[in-house]
């Protein structure tokens, strides 16, 4: 999964276990990123137990970005199963058939970031793919910031389509609930 030629950041899968001894670098590289972004959710304080819960999924996946012994980017997510509330509060709101998970149905990808230097490289394009090529799930599912427009318009590139609007709790902001199918294809 490592890089493609001089220069180029490697790609490695990391499993819980894994991803929990990275921790400190998980966060390190969030606060960098999300340094000077005026989200009071993203302060260390308040995203490292949001990391610590998807830590401890037992099917926890993820994918590090590092040039040389650099963190410069990761992805990370688990399927979601039955009883989720993920779908809590997705409004206007799906219907049951759409919202009933379990047996592997849906991946719910939690974060994908990548630092400011290596964004616009395609950086973030290669950590989705690794991080979802070959799952076994239906679907893949993200919650973005509704007023991120840039944001929310790669993810449509990338074949994903808005559901409904949620705050999944106290305090967050409007995010928007979207999906896409997997496999990924070509």
């Amino acid at each position: 999964m490592g890089g493609q030629g001089a220069g180029q950041p490697v790609l490695r899968r990391l499993g819980g276990a894994e991803a929990r001894a990275e921790r400190e670098r998980l966060l390190d590289l969030h606060d960098k990123v999300y340094a000077g972004s005026g989200d009071p959710l993203a302060a260390r304080a308040s995203f490292a137990p949001f990391l610590d819960a998807w830590l401890t999924r037992p099917d926890f996946a993820a994918v590090v970005a590092t040039a040389g012994p650099r963190l410069i980017g990761y992805a990370y997510g688990a399927p979601l199963s039955a009883g989720t509330g993920w779908w809590d509060g997705v409004s206007p709101r799906p219907d049951e058939a759409f919202v009933a998970e379990g047996s592997g149905r849906t991946f719910a990808l939690s974060e994908l970031l990548v630092d400011q230097a290596h964004r616009g490289t395609g950086l973030a394009e290669r950590l989705h793919r690794a991080l979802l090529d070959g799952r076994p799930e239906r679907r893949v599912t993200l919650l973005a910031h509704a007023e991120h427009t840039r944001v929310v318009a790669l993810y449509e590139r990338w074949g994903y389509h808005p559901v409904g609007t949620c705050v999944p709790f106290d305090g967050a902001p409007s995010l928007l609930a979207m999906v896409r199918p997997l496999p990924l294809g070509g």
